[in-house]
């Protein structure tokens, strides 16, 4: 009996000081700083988007999934499907590269907007969903909801 309670004891002391350790501080998406058309075809479309995150927290942050919906200038495209890794590193304030994949269905009404902003017209990006991040041994579901004006 006295050895179980020592060892919940223990197990108790380890979580306190792992949590204690691991503060969280909100990542930030700064600003959308660039939209590519990479690739387009009747399969879908791939498009890049450059984004500048910042993430303040005194360790990495690993995206292990997402579940996000891309609009164009407040028009619906989908759930896009984000390609590769995505690994914020910790204090940082930089630009990374995000690659989402719409499919075939949805690239219908996205290539009319892509056309007027290759013309210079602005446009709106939003995503909106979740994204789950990982940090350590520890992982946490976060919402997104980001609209910007990107113009050329």
């Amino acid at each position: 009996m006295l050895e179980t309670l020592i060892k919940r004891a223990l197990i108790l002391l380890v979580l306190f000081v792992f949590s204690s350790c691991l503060s969280y501080t909100d990542v930030e998406i700064v600003e959308f700083t660039d939209i590519k058309l990479k690739d387009l075809s009747s399969k879908g479309m791939v498009i890049d988007i450059d984004l500048q995150v910042r993430n303040p927290n005194n360790y990495k942050i690993s995206v292990v999934k997402t579940d996000l919906n891309i609009s164009l200038n407040n028009r619906a495209m989908g759930k896009a499907e984000i390609q590769g890794n995505l690994v914020l590193p910790k204090n940082s304030d930089e630009i990374h590269r995000i690659t989402a994949k719409l499919n075939g269905k949805q690239i219908g009404g996205a290539m009319s907007l892509l056309l007027s902003t290759a013309l210079g017209n602005p446009l709106t990006i939003g995503i909106k969903g979740s994204i789950t991040a990982k940090a350590k041994l520890l992982r946490k579901k976060i919402d997104v909801e980001f609209t910007e004006r990107i113009s050329k």
